[in-house]
């Protein structure tokens, strides 16, 4: 390019300078064409122009480019002014002014501090400016080119003097840097530089600048391994060039920082005047900072040190490796963590090593000599104060640390203690060490035959653990030979933190776990650690080791199952030895229980299984409540809840527990039972003096062949139970022979009338489900047998009970509803539903009816239902009321019933008939209600109230006894006792009664219980021929009794005994009849013997018809009146051939045991009155009386009152009076006495009086 300049001007010389340069333009193409065919560049011109001066030429060119490979520019005027007479006579150019206006210089060629080897060619563009322009100056022009760190950077230069003087090179300006991002301020440059053989050799730079971002100026290195954001800086700086080389330089870092990083990793650094020196040494370099606390890092000021390395690169003294001296005092490690990636020589591997350690603390005195390649040769001498670091891979954390380490890669010392640090180890231990205080010293040795480490002490007092100890650990170079040798003494005052020093990886995780787990509290003292053997033949199987640990361990808790409840105040030798851990103790509380001669052992670590027996002593719940808090609760423990036992149990327990995870724990055992007492908790029953052995292997229980008191009378037991994987199943046989006499619990009123044995069994079945949204299931069988029994119950015979033989019964359900049916004797079955869920047990239905080989279906509703089948036996409500009013002699039952009941039945026999279809259903809970009865014998309602009378309508009555109670004549001393206290008082009301196929008509009464006695009060019978009114009191106790009385009255007799259908032979006659009884004996079943009372009748106008047979002089006959009348007829035919008429028939009879007496009994007759006397045994049916017979056929009065009577009657009377008068009217007075039985009378004519006689 210069050449082409020369060219240029010469040839401008040569046109003529002062003719040719003001059309020099016109040649530019010509001028250009030339100067590329004789260079390497691309040349343009946008235009030239010329002028001739007295100094010589003045050229303008504008718009000038010019390329090549290493640099293109162009400008937008260069004026030129040639001093040609000092060039001619210098033969070299001479310009007395060059100026480039906006010159843009693109140097494609990266900028590089280290100098060129190569003479500088004065064709070049550095030639033509450094050696042709002796002078030039640029103004508003710039440098573009590749900075170290490859960045693109423009150099803005707003004027720059440059002065060339043989080999000096001057220069003196501003200049600024500026990327495609931003511009980075000003620098004051001043350069002198000379050359040796056109080579810049030696000389001084300096620059000035400030906040100046250096960002351009540092390496790409730096950028991309410290993420630098920004770098602002004041700065001066000297450096010194020698040979072509940096030889030394100072860097004056006034004021500034620097960024890098991002949050939270972004880091900051301040400088205030931080001088930075360096210096060749040899081929290295020799970095010094003089004083460090004039740097601040994350606002942090660093302490007053100093830091030098020396770099020696290939040294011959090393063989041609590189080596390193580092020499430092006072430095903060954490100060250093922040500054450690600007440092180049550090990988990124260890930058983030270092990252991630964090470390911290002073680094008071570090000396390090080290040769990468060569570490043999290291030496270091260090020492520290409070040093920390956190975890990272293999290196443990450690903090407030202080040592002093001395040494090389041969022998060596270190002296360290730790106060209140932290050491974090793991996985190698499972949670980090809290070390209040340890002190010791490490020895290392290292040649070629062996390496050594060891320890004469060591002493360590950690969180709960003092351990003191030595240890030496060989290795041989020459052999495989290792040895690890380790004496401790250690003690522990809380054992539950020992998990911290269990070294997992060599005792193996789950060991590690387990024992971590186990171990909760404790004490030791005197405990011993002993290795010894080459740690990779751990756990010396083969005898070619020893290792073993004793802990003697004292009030411990140790949990040898998460599931099992924790053993305390534990009195335990641990014995760690090779591969397995022996664990005795002599005695522990399990619970409340005791457990004697525990041993725990595992066999071998690989296995990882542990075994455990113990003797197990405590009381029945005190066993249960332990089993309660372990994983066999839904097993055993559950087992024992609901079958409990009481006093003192014996027996063993053996564990295996997996000490890996997710394997279950096996339990298995003996509980050994002597003369203890069982309450069966589903029942509230207790057993007592049982005696056996049952056994269990986890949840699965097995007792044979157990013996036991139940209820005061022995039972056999078995049971067993499985523990299913959904759910626990408990079966329990229960079985005896007992004598029901000795049955407590039945009513002594029973016992009197049932004796005997029964042989009875029962099965029970009970499922407790393992998940709690699933309800436990309850199944039993039960069944007993009745042959051997004996019975006196009214109805219930031996007989009977024989044939039914035996009562079933089954129950099914959950801990909410229970189904509990069954038969007796597969005649009668039932079947009912309880709910469980209230704290009250409720009935919630129920079913009694006809056995049909399964018990009956439950009624839909909530109900009482009795469908009985035919009942002929009327003894039955008898032997009912002996159950249900017999004297429990205990607390009353508790139990919720439902509201209805309601009983069917085809027939039902009672007092004296069958009563057909009937159907009573009535409310159980209700104060007031309205019960309805319905069958073809009886409908009607009874109507409840709370506080008043109850009301018992009866719209239809028929009473048809097949015998009357009345005609049973013997007493009845052994009727049952009636208890009245629960009657209610009741107004009873019947419209349409029927009694023995006769309608009685209308009834109404008033009945009122009091204790045993019932009282009817206000009682009526109405129909169209009487009237009855009755009052009545039945007392029941040990012998029942019955009183009445009232009256019977009717328009006329004969037709009052015809509505009840009764022929009579009186005729007509209004009556009265007033009656006062009593007796023992219920009221429907008089005891004639013990009857007593008043009568007293009143007869009005009627007559005595014609006596004839059948049933017409049956009610005379009671009396043997119909008797007396044959024998009137028969003495005086014509007299009483005809109806015996009477005006009225009066009398008054008592009773007394039995026998009616009556001495008034007067017939106004109107041909005779009769006067009847005497007594009438009912017992025995016999009569001994006489009749007085007095005749009236004579008077006038007795034929007038015969025709008002009866005018039919009164002609009779008259005729026979005109007739008879003559043999009649003789007679005054006939006298008979009756006696003998009253169906066959003997009359006897005692005296017959004629009136001249009496005369």
């Amino acid at each position: 390019m210069t050449t082409a300049i020369v060219l240029l001007l010469g040839a401008l010389l040569l046109t003529g300078l002062r003719f040719f340069l003001p059309n020099i333009n016109y040649y530019r193409q010509d001028i250009i064409g030339y100067i590329e065919k004789n260079t390497d560049i691309t040349l343009q011109i946008g235009e030239i122009e010329g002028a001739w001066q007295s100094f010589g030429p003045v050229l303008t060119l504008t718009d000038v480019v010019v390329r090549n490979e290493e640099v293109d520019a162009k400008a937008s005027k260069i004026a030129v002014e040639l001093d040609i007479w000092s060039s001619l006579l210098s033969l070299t150019w001479r310009f007395r002014d060059i100026t480039f206006y906006q010159l843009n210089v693109d140097y494609k060629v990266p900028f590089s501090f280290e100098g060129r080897a190569q003479p500088i060619d004065s064709d070049s563009i550095e030639g033509l400016f450094l050696k042709q322009f002796n002078h030039f100056t640029l103004k508003n022009s710039q440098l573009t080119f590749l900075t170290p760190s490859e960045q693109k950077t423009t150099l803005i230069l707003p004027e720059l003097t440059w002065l060339n003087e043989q080999r000096r090179h001057r220069a003196q300006g501003f200049v600024s840097l500026e990327t495609i991002n931003k511009q980075h301020g000003f620098l004051q440059v001043k350069i002198d530089i000379k050359d040796k053989n056109g080579i810049l050799s030696d000389g001084t730079i300096y620059l000035q600048a400030d906040n100046i971002d250096m960002q351009p100026w540092l390496s790409r290195w730096l950028r991309e391994n410290t993420g630098l954001r920004d770098a602002n800086f004041s700065l001066s700086s000297w450096v010194t060039i020698k040979n072509n080389r940096i030889d030394s330089g100072l860097l004056q870092l006034r004021q500034g920082e620097a960024n890098w990083g991002e949050a939270p990793l972004a880091q900051n650094l301040q400088v205030n005047d931080l001088l930075i020196r360096m210096r060749r040494q040899g081929e290295g370099w020799l970095f010094n900072i003089p004083e460090l606390d004039t740097l601040k890092t994350n606002e942090y000021i660093w302490p007053n040190g100093s830091v030098s390395v020396l770099y020696l690169p290939s040294s011959m003294k090393y063989h041609q490796k590189d080596h390193w001296r580092i020499r430092a005092k006072n430095i903060e490690l954490e100060r250093l963590s922040e500054i450690l990636p600007t440092f180049s020589f550090v990988t990124p591997e260890t930058v983030q090593e270092w990252q991630h350690r964090q470390p911290k603390g002073l680094l008071s005195v570090f000396a390090l000599d080290i040769t990468p390649d060569q570490l043999e040769h290291t030496q270091i001498d260090m020492d520290w104060q409070d040093v920390s670091w956190k975890k990272w891979k293999q290196l443990p954390s450690v903090d407030h640390f202080t040592g002093v380490l001395v040494g090389n890669a041969q022998r060596g010392v270190l002296s360290a203690t730790l106060d209140k640090s932290y050491v974090d180890y793991e996985p190698q231990f499972k949670a980090p060490f809290q070390i209040d205080k340890a002190r010791g010293q490490l020895y290392w040795q290292n040649d070629d035959n062996q390496f050594k480490l060891w320890s004469d002490q060591l002493d360590i007092q950690a969180s709960s653990l003092w351990a003191n100890g030595q240890f030496s650990f060989y290795q041989s170079k020459k052999s495989d030979d290792t040895d690890l040798s380790i004496l401790a003494g250690v003690n522990i005052d809380n054992a539950g933190e020992a998990w911290r020093y269990f070294p997992q990886q060599l005792m193996g995780e789950s060991l590690a776990d387990y024992l971590s787990n186990a171990i909760i509290a404790g004490q030791a003292k005197d405990a011993t650690v002993v290795f010894k053997g080459d740690p990779k033949h751990f756990p010396f199987n083969q005898n070619d080791g020893q290792f073993q640990v004793f802990v003697p361990l004292r009030k411990a808790t140790f949990e040898y199952d998460k599931g099992w409840p924790a053993l305390s105040n534990l009195d335990i030798n641990l014995d760690f030895k090779r591969s397995g851990l022996a664990m005795r103790a002599d005695s522990v509380k399990l619970g409340e229980a005791t457990a004697t001669q525990l041993t725990a052992d595992i066999p071998n670590y690989q296995n990882e299984m542990l075994f455990i027996k113990a003797d197990l002593a405590g009381t029945g719940s005190q066993i249960q409540q332990y089993f309660s808090m372990t994983p066999l609760k839904s097993s055993i423990g559950n087992t024992l809840d609901e079958l409990q036992i009481g006093g003192m149990v014996t027996g063993d327990l053996a564990l295996s527990i997996p000490l890996a995870h997710g394997k279950e724990v096996n339990a298995k055992g003996n509980i050994n039972l002597n003369k203890n007492d069982l309450l069966i908790k589903p029942i509230d029953s207790k057993l007592t003096e049982l005696t056996g052995q049952f056994k269990f292997n986890n949840g699965d229980l097995v007792g044979d062949k157990l013996k036991a008191q139940w209820l005061g009378q022995p039972v056999d037991v078995n049971f067993s139970t499985v523990d299913n994987p959904k759910d626990y199943q408990v079966k329990v046989d229960l079985g005896g022979n007992w004598d029901i006499a000795k049955i407590a619990q039945l009513p002594d009123s029973l016992k009197q009338k049932v004796a005997g044995t029964s042989d009875w069994n029962s099965h029970i079945e009970i499922t407790l489900p393992h998940s709690p949204s699933d309800d436990m299931a309850l199944a039993v069988e039960f069944s007993a047998g009745l042959k051997k029994l004996k019975s006196r119950l009214p109805a219930l015979d031996d007989r009977l009970l024989k044939e039914l033989g035996t009562v079933n019964a089954t129950a099914k359900g959950s801990s909410t509803h229970l189904n509990i049916g069954g038969d007796i004797g597969r005649r009668i079955g039932f079947n009912t539903r309880w709910d469980l869920r209230a704290p009250q047990l409720r009935l919630e239905k129920g079913t009694l009816a006809k056995w049909n080989g399964k018990p009956p279906e439950l009624p839909q509703s909530s109900m009482l239902l009795a469908d009985l089948p035919v009942i002929t036996n009327p003894q039955w409500l008898k032997t009912v009321d002996t159950f249900f009013s017999a004297d429990q002699g205990g607390k009353s039952i508790n139990i919720g019933l439902p509201e209805t009941v309601r009983v069917k039945t085809p027939s039902l026999s009672l007092g004296g008939q069958a009563w057909q279809n009937l159907d009573l259903s009535f409310n159980l809970l209700a104060k007031e209600q309205q019960i309805k009865v319905s069958s073809e014998n009886l409908k009607g309602e009874l109507q409840i109230f709370a506080q008043q009378p109850w009301v018992l309508n009866i719209d239809y009555l028929y009473y048809n006894p097949m015998a009357f109670p009345g005609e049973q004549t013997t007493s009845s001393n052994d009727s049952s006792s009636f208890n009245f206290s629960h009657w209610p008082e009741m107004t009873v009301n019947c419209q349409d009664c029927w009694a023995g196929g006769q309608k009685l008509g209308k009834l109404s009464a008033h009945l009122k219980p009091q204790g045993n006695t019932l009282q009817l009060s206000g009682g009526t019978l109405s129909n169209s021929a009487t009237q009855l009114k009755l009052d009545a009191l039945w007392q029941s106790g040990k012998q029942n009794r019955t009183q009445i009385a009232g009256s019977l009255s009717g328009e006329q007799f004969d037709e009052t005994a015809a509505y009840y259908g009764i022929l009579v032979p009186i005729i007509g006659s209004p009556y009265t009849l007033d009656f006062e009884l009593n007796w023992q004996d219920v009221p429907w079943s008089p005891d004639i013997a013990t009857l007593n009372g008043a009568l007293s009748s009143k007869l009005g106008k009627g007559a005595i018809a014609k006596m004839g047979g059948g049933r017409a002089g049956q009610l005379l006959r009671l009396v043997s009146f119909d008797a007396l009348l044959r024998k009137l007829q028969f003495d005086f035919r014509d007299t009483f051939s005809n109806d015996f008429d009477f005006d009225s028939i009066k009398g008054n009879a008592k009773i007394r045991n039995g026998i009616l007496s009556a001495k008034d009994v007067y017939i106004d007759g109107l041909v005779a009155d009769i006067t009847l006397s005497g007594e009438i045994d009912l017992v025995k049916r016999q009569i001994n009386g006489e009749a007085v017979v007095t005749p009236e056929i004579s008077a006038t009065v007795g034929v007038a009152t015969a025709f008002a009577v009866n005018p039919i009657a009164g002609a009779a009377v008259f005729a026979a009076s005109k007739v008879l008068g003559p043999l009649w009217s003789k007679i005054s007075v006939i006298r008979y006495r009756v006696t003998g039985s009253l169906d066959e009378p003997k009359i006897d004519e005692v005296l017959r009086q004629l009136k001249e006689t009496q005369e």
